[in-house]
């Protein structure tokens, strides 16, 4: 049992290998091009962190996650198509207020989301003061990276890893690396604790949409948040103790049906 929980446990994870290791690869490979080819003396070096360095950053972060993707795309969707084949069998499916509980999920995300942006990172967020480079931000950070990482974390590795863990084990794996591959320590802190929350989703609906979609509206309010300006009036204690009310609240809530159904995590 314990070398076949290590075998799918590499076949969950070599993907995901595969994609950081061709988005750090690339990554690098555009930074070097920009700077030694495009940027060819220091004034222009300076001149060009001074004014385009924010939209460069996003533009190669987009062409990083795309590429770094393609060999695992094929991967991810038939894992995506198993998972949607079976979510007649989810556990949401059979709750009469499946309605209830599903909207109730992207506030509850979004709130505790924005308590761990708050709590690690002293509630600052980018701003992009210009209106392209802010349509920029919202399709890459909040509809192509959200995307790529979903397919490789939940629609693969935590798909997989089901198939010899349990729904927290698989949950933790994944969102453990989840996290590392942010490069960041509170930023990896942050995307543990969502991935735990973006892997039981799909453990209790099967549908890659909802993890999807949770994950672009957290990245979307805390580019919104960050572009509004409002970074300073979120630390406040009453907006901290919302948040908190409002994650505990949807989170009990479904702590309690799950309880109820004797779902055991």
């Amino acid at each position: 049992m314990k070398r076949e929980k290590v075998e799918i446990g590499w076949y969950a994870v070599r993907p995901s290998l595969v994609y950081l290791v061709l988005f750090i690869t690339i990554r690098a490979i555009l930074y070097r091009v920009l700077e030694s080819v495009l940027l060819s003396s220091n004034a222009d070096m300076a001149f060009f962190y001074e004014a385009f360095s924010g939209t460069a950053d996003l533009i190669i972060l987009g062409i990083s996650c795309a590429g770094a993707v393609v060999p695992v795309l094929s991967e991810g969707r038939r894992e995506v198509m198993i998972a949607r084949a079976r979510s007649e069998n989810a556990w949401i499916a059979k709750r009469r207020d499946a309605g209830v509980l599903l909207a109730s999920l992207p506030p509850g995300t979004i709130c505790l989301s924005a308590l761990l942006n708050i709590l690690l990172s002293n509630g600052n967020a980018a701003a992009y003061s210009d209106a392209a480079s802010a349509a920029l931000a919202a399709a890459v950070y909040g509809i192509l990276s959200p995307f790529t990482e979903e397919l490789v974390f939940r629609g693969i590795m935590y798909h997989r890893l089901r198939r010899g863990f349990s729904p927290i084990e698989a949950a933790l794996i994944s969102s453990l690396l989840f996290g590392f591959a942010h490069g960041n320590f509170l930023q990896g802190i942050y995307a543990s604790i969502m991935g735990i929350v973006f892997g039981l989703a799909y453990e209790l609906t099967r549908r890659f949409e909802v993890p999807f979609l949770l994950h672009c509206t957290c990245n979307l309010a805390i580019l919104a948040a960050g572009r509004a300006g409002w970074g300073e009036v979120l630390r406040s204690p009453m907006w901290i103790i919302f948040f908190a009310l409002g994650a505990a609240a949807v989170f009990v809530v479904w702590g309690k049906r799950l309880y109820e159904t004797k779902f055991r995590i």
